[in-house]
């Protein structure tokens, strides 16, 4: 009897959440994302609703496909007391291009901070004959 419920309590302990690892904050998955792309945003509201629009400028020169963005939302002292991922529209950023981007926001803040939270480079090969 004991052993079964000991195993139960096992397999519960395996499905719940630990309270450390929903806390965990997200950061870039690209901690250098900076170096290829500048970001800009302001809080605006539109028919009564906060949102978070701002562009995003690819530096590189190279085609960006799934880019994601990480929005922070910031107390009056700095600290993330919030944070989403959203695709950029379209997902794809032509090289030494602009696009504008719009979130909409949950839970309004003192402030923000957006990041570029994932992307590719397309890149392919060039074939030459001999």
């Amino acid at each position: 009897m004991r052993v079964g419920v000991l195993l139960i309590a096992v397999l519960l302990g395996m499905f719940v959440d630990s309270p450390d690892a929903s806390a965990q904050r997200l950061t870039p998955l690209s901690p250098g994302w900076d170096r290829y792309f500048s970001v800009t945003s302001e809080p605006f509201e539109r028919r009564g609703k906060p949102y978070l629009g701002g562009s995003i400028v690819n530096t590189y020169g190279v085609m960006a496909n799934r880019v994601q963005l990480l929005v922070d939302s910031l107390d009056s002292s700095g600290q993330i007391v919030a944070q989403r991922v959203e695709w950029l529209v379209g997902s794809n950023l032509p090289g030494f291009s602009t696009t504008y981007f719009e979130v909409p926001i949950r839970e309004p803040a003192a402030s923000y901070r957006v990041s570029v939270f994932a992307f590719d480079f397309v890149q392919s090969a060039r074939l030459e004959s001999p």
